[in-house]
C-alpha cells in the first residue's frame, strides 16, 4: 500500500491536549503511517510566538513522546524567511515522491486559504483533511467553494483513490481549546488543565509565558 504521510503545521505555542487529540484521531482514522508536526518559524498571518522555536520544539517532543508515529519536524525553523506552507509541502513532496501527503488543518484555516501564499498550488501538492472547530462560522469564498466542489470526498477510500488533490472533512472533532487563552491564563499565574503534564512541568521549569 502507498505510504501515507500527514503534515500538521502550527505555532504550538504551547502544544495542548486538543492538538494531540485531533492529530491522533486523524492519524488513526486515515490510517496514516506517520504525521509530521511542523512548528512555524516566522508566521505570515499572526504575531510572533510567545516562546522561542527551541522551547516549542522541546514541549512538542515531550507531548508526543508516547506516540512514535508523531514526528516533530523542524524544517520551517531551519528555513529562513516567512514559513509558507506551500514551501513546506513542496519539500515533503520532494523528500517523499511516492507517498500520499495529507495536510491537516482546522476549518478556520481552511476558510482563509485564498489569502495564503500560492494557495492553489498548495492544494495540488497534497490531500486536505479539514478538522471542524466549534464556533467557527463564515461562508466559503467563491474560489475555494469551486475547488471544494471538485475535490471533496466523503470517505477514506475515495480520499486515497489518487495520490493528491482530494479534500475530506472530519467535522466531529469538538475540541474548543485556544492557545491564546492558555497563554493568557499562564500570564495570570494559572496552569491550564488543557496542557499535558510534561508540558506543564516544562513551562514551570523554564518560566515561560509568565
Amino acid at each position: 500500500m502507498q505510504r501515507r504521510i500527514g503534515v500538521m503545521g502550527g505555532m504550538f505555542d504551547p502544544v495542548h491536549l486538543a492538538h494531540l487529540a485531533v492529530v491522533k484521531q486523524v492519524l488513526n482514522t486515515l490510517e496514516l503511517d506517520v504525521v509530521h508536526m511542523v512548528p512555524c518559524a516566522v508566521p505570515n498571518h499572526r504575531g510572533q510566538p510567545g516562546a522561542s522555536g527551541a522551547h516549542r520544539v522541546r514541549m512538542l517532543r515531550l507531548a508526543v513522546a508516547d506516540e512514535p508515529r508523531l514526528v516533530v519536524d523542524e524544517r520551517e525553523l531551519q528555513r529562513p524567511g516567512v514559513s509558507y506552507m506551500v514551501d513546506t509541502l513542496n519539500s515533503f513532496a520532494k523528500e517523499f515522491p511516492d507517498a500520499a501527503l495529507v495536510y491537516i488543518l482546522g476549518l478556520d484555516s481552511f476558510l482563509s486559504l485564498p489569502g495564503w501564499h500560492e494557495w492553489q498550488q498548495l492544494i495540488d501538492i497534497c490531500h486536505l483533511c479539514v478538522t471542524g472547530r466549534p464556533g467557527v462560522v463564515g461562508e466559503i469564498p467563491a474560489a475555494l467553494a469551486a475547488e471544494q466542489a471538485r475535490r471533496r470526498v466523503s470517505n477514506v477510500t475515495d480520499l486515497f483513490s489518487q495520490q493528491r488533490g482530494k479534500l475530506m472533512y472530519m467535522d466531529n472533532l469538538d475540541l474548543p481549546v485556544s492557545s491564546s487563552a492558555i497563554r493568557q491564563a499562564l500570564a495570570q499565574g494559572e496552569m491550564p488543565a488543557q496542557l499535558p503534564l510534561s508540558v506543564q512541568r516544562y513551562i514551570l521549569e523554564h518560566r515561560l509565558y509568565f
